[in-house]
C-alpha cells in the first residue's frame, strides 16, 4: 500500500484563454507587418520584439498544457508537488477558481502578490475527492482556503 494516503494526480492548467489571447496578439503583429506600413525602423523593431515575446509565451503555454500529469502528495504538514515541498507555514492561502470546466487550485505563498504558475494545478481525475482531501489538509494545518478569483502568470 502507498505511504501517501492523500496522493492525487494533477495537471498544469491548460491556459486556453491565454493561448487564444496570445495567438490574437501574434496575428495582429503579422497583419500589421503584412500591410507594409510606413513606420520607422525603431517602431518596427519594437513590434518584432513584441511579436517574439508573444510567440515565446504562446510556445511556453502550449508546452505547459501538453505536460503529463504529476503527483500531488499531501503530507502531515507539507504539500509535495513536482519535487518541491511547500510547508503549511509558507502558505498564505489556497485559492480555488471555479470559472472553468476543470477548477484551478493556486497555492499563494506569503509575500507573493500573485500565485506563482508552478503552484497552480487542476486535478487530472477524482476532483471531488481531491478538493475534499485538500480542504481537510488545510483545516488540519490552519491554512485559509479562499474561493475568489486569483491571478497567475503564464
Amino acid at each position: 500500500m502507498d505511504n501517501q494516503p492523500f496522493k492525487h494526480m494533477v495537471r498544469t492548467p491548460s491556459g486556453v484563454k491565454s493561448i487564444f489571447a496570445i495567438t490574437g496578439f501574434c496575428l495582429l503583429f503579422v497583419i500589421a507587418e503584412m500591410r507594409g506600413s510606413e513606420e520607422s525602423t525603431a517602431v518596427q523593431a519594437v513590434a518584432i520584439a513584441l511579436f517574439c515575446l508573444c510567440a515565446a509565451g504562446l510556445l511556453w503555454s502550449i508546452y505547459r498544457a501538453a505536460k503529463k500529469p504529476i503527483a500531488l502528495c499531501l503530507q502531515e504538514d507539507a504539500i509535495l508537488i513536482n519535487g518541491r515541498t511547500i510547508t503549511a507555514r509558507e502558505i498564505e492561502v489556497i485559492m480555488l477558481r471555479r470559472d472553468s470546466v476543470h477548477p484551478i487550485i493556486g497555492i499563494k505563498p506569503y509575500g507573493a502578490s500573485v500565485v506563482p504558475v508552478r503552484n497552480c494545478f487542476r486535478y487530472a481525475d477524482e476532483e471531488d475527492r481531491g478538493f475534499a482531501d485538500l480542504a481537510e489538509w488545510a483545516m488540519r494545518n490552519n491554512v485559509k482556503v479562499d474561493n475568489n478569483i486569483f491571478f497567475r502568470w503564464l
